[in-house]
């Protein structure tokens, strides 16, 4: 439901683009932003809390976007970041929406999310990510990279993505378990 009526508005927005380049960057928007990223930072993580939280601002940026107040290549990828942690496919769709715009008004930082913003779609239809940018976590608290289709995206496409190559990837997944 919610994709159907958000889906013409991101569409709206991509052809305005062009007009709105100059626009200011919504500062409300970039302190829910900060807010999400803030509390993912602490190490005993409610996540039951985080995903009221999560919900909450899902709902602002909507009104946001209702509103027209999402208008640079800022405010779209932190739009994309918050989307990013929703619960569902319609969620992520939007998240991968966002981040596209974003990386068209550019805004560089996007094109990571575009590729994170894929991967999360896979996860949810139970495929291999492709840029390996998603992680699980086991049973015994251990992080693993989730799946990877190999060779759907070179090292170099990584690059040109802003996405760390496969290696660098796993060398993190190992390094949070040394923590």
């Amino acid at each position: 439901m919610l994709i159907k009526l958000l889906t013409p508005l991101v569409l709206i927005a991509l052809l305005l683009s062009p007009a709105t380049a100059s626009a200011e960057d919504n500062m409300e928007l970039q302190r829910l932003f900060e807010s999400d990223q803030n509390a993912r930072r602490n190490a005993d993580i409610d996540w039951d809390e985080l995903s009221v939280l999560d919900k909450e601002n899902r709902t602002k940026v909507s009104a946001m976007l209702a509103q027209g107040e999402i208008r640079t290549g800022l405010d779209y990828f932190h739009a994309a970041v918050i989307f990013q942690h929703g619960d569902s496919v319609d969620d992520i769709r939007l998240a991968h929406s966002f981040a596209t715009i974003a990386a068209h008004l550019g805004f560089d930082r996007a094109t990571w999310m575009q590729a994170a913003s894929w991967d999360r779609l896979l996860m949810y239809f139970d495929q291999p990510q492709w840029y390996g940018t998603q992680f699980k976590i086991d049973d015994d608290g251990h992080w693993h990279l989730y799946d990877i289709q190999e060779g759907a995206v070179t090292d170099e496409q990584r690059a040109e993505w802003r996405v760390p190559s496969l290696a660098e990837s796993k060398a993190r997944a190992e390094q949070q378990n040394e923590n």
